[in-house]
C-alpha cells in the first residue's frame, strides 16, 4: 500500500500498481491513456470522449457531476480519479467513504 497527498491535501492510499481506474475528468483519462495504461481504466464519463477507445473498452459511468454510484461500486476501483473543479463535493465526499479517491487542480 501507499500513501499519498493530493492536490486538495487529503490523505489518499492506494495498492502499489492500481490495476482498476475510474476517471471521473475527460482530461486525465487522456493523460492515462497517453500514460499507456488506458487497459487499466474500467470507469470513465459520458464526457470523455477521447481517445475513442475509452468509451468502447471502459464503462460509462454518468457525468462529471451525476455519477452512478452503483456502477461505480460494481467496477471496484482501485483508486478514483478526479478533479475539484469538475466533479461535486457531495458525490466525492461519497466515492471515498469507499474507495480511494484521488483530486487535483484543474491547471
Amino acid at each position: 500500500m501507499r500513501h499519498f497527498i493530493d492536490h486538495l491535501g487529503r490523505p489518499v492510499s492506494v495498492c502499489d500498481a492500481p490495476q482498476r481506474i475510474v476517471s471521473l475528468v475527460p482530461s486525465q483519462t487522456e493523460l492515462l491513456f497517453d500514460l499507456g495504461v488506458g487497459e487499466r481504466v474500467v470507469g470513465v464519463t459520458k464526457f470523455c470522449l477521447h481517445p475513442a477507445e475509452a468509451r468502447k473498452s471502459a464503462t460509462i459511468i454518468g457525468g462529471t457531476k451525476q455519477f452512478d454510484f452503483d456502477k461505480i461500486a460494481a467496477l471496484r476501483p482501485d483508486i478514483i480519479i478526479g478533479n475539484k473543479e469538475e466533479n461535486y463535493q457531495e458525490g466525492i465526499t461519497r466515492l471515498a467513504a469507499d474507495f480511494p479517491v484521488w483530486l487535483r487542480f484543474a491547471m
